[in-house]
């Protein structure tokens, strides 16, 4: 858990986060290569140099919540909007297999601070590790998200994900339409249940809610070996924008729970705001993202650009090959005369 900052550790994390800034662009353009062993014994023998070599009360504030934050979140963040608004789709599917095993970990670890108390030799090093292990996964040398996906997502946990998230959305159709009409007394008893909750168990099951099954489902929509027919693709790309916005919602929610967690409304907020990112009947993450995070960006051309390949693709798969360049001319002169059409328009 985030805990409240001072101004020395405030100015570290703003120096970090600077740091972060500068990077990105290079890791942007790395693109990732052929998996070699010789990366992954280069990495291990830098983390061990690193630990090695820098000062102790360095170590303390960089290998920390606060730096695994700026490293595991905040640039995965930027780089996924990055991802989404460009045309190719290989990285879509980089980021999001990163973020799979990152949810996994969140969810594995929400009660690492409990632990650590119990046993602080054993957790001494934990934020080190989980610093390193980060690092591993996201950088393009190591692509650790990939091995692991590969490995072991992919022939023992996506099998199960892809029955799960099949089964969920034959029967999602119910659930909505279940949450439209359910008598408003009887939504107040589950509230009052949830309420109940010690504070924890509240903030462990919006944890649950934001994690288990958008990681399943993320997990369907990359291991579809037929990403470029259907919907696979597009799965891609909302569970993608889905995760960029509830790791922002979980930023907010582990920092502002400091002051407002005890608050009876606060973790109920944040489990409604969960539910409504990631149900197709609101598409919630889609509208932040567009709305919010793609104009934050700089990114709302590209936004476009990607929105008209889409259209292309499904005119190239919905139309007869006899037909289709024809249309493919018509929506481009559609796209080329707009301007011309719309002058005259605002004349009358």
């Amino acid at each position: 858990m985030l805990k409240e900052l001072d101004p020395e550790k405030l100015s570290i994390y703003v120096t970090s986060l600077i740091v972060v800034i500068l990077v990105t662009p290079f890791i942007g353009r790395m693109e990732p290569g052929p998996q070699k062993p010789q990366h992954h014994i280069i990495y291990a023998a830098s983390v061990a140099a690193t630990l090695l070599l820098l000062p102790e009360f360095i170590q303390d504030e960089i290998f920390s919540p606060g730096g695994v934050v700026v490293v595991g979140t905040i640039l995965p963040i930027y780089e996924s909007i990055l991802a989404v608004c460009t045309i190719k789709k290989t990285d879509d599917k980089y980021w999001l297999q990163y973020w799979i095993t990152s949810g996994t970990l969140s969810y594995a670890t929400e009660f690492i601070d409990k632990i650590r108390d119990v046993f602080p030799r054993g957790g001494e090093h934990w934020y080190e590790f989980e610093f390193f292990f980060t690092l591993w996964l996201l950088l393009p040398y190591t692509d650790g998200a990939y091995v692991i996906y590969e490995w072991f997502t992919r022939p023992l946990l996506a099998p199960v994900a892809n029955r799960i998230t099949t089964m969920i959305r034959h029967r999602l159709g119910w659930i909505e339409f279940l949450l439209l009409v359910v008598n408003a007394s009887h939504l107040w008893i589950v509230w009052y249940v949830f309420v109940s909750f010690p504070e924890e168990q509240r903030r462990f099951v919006v944890v649950a809610v934001g994690t288990v099954y958008p990681t399943a489902a993320s997990m369907a929509a990359v291991s579809s070996e037929d990403e470029k027919k259907g919907n696979e693709g597009a799965d891609v790309a909302f569970w993608l924008t889905y995760w960029s916005t509830f790791s922002i919602l979980f930023l907010a929610m582990d920092y502002l729970e400091n002051f407002l967690g005890e608050i009876r409304g606060f973790y109920t907020t944040c489990l409604c705001v969960t539910v409504w990112l990631f149900l197709p009947i609101f598409n919630g993450a889609d509208y932040v993202f567009r709305k919010v995070l793609v104009p934050l960006t700089g990114q709302h051309e590209n936004m476009i650009l990607r929105d008209v390949h889409n259209v292309k693709m499904v005119i190239m798969e919905s139309i007869p090959e006899w037909h289709r360049s024809s249309v493919l001319q018509r929506a481009a002169d559609v796209l080329s005369k707009t301007e011309a059409v719309s002058r005259p328009e605002r004349a009358r």
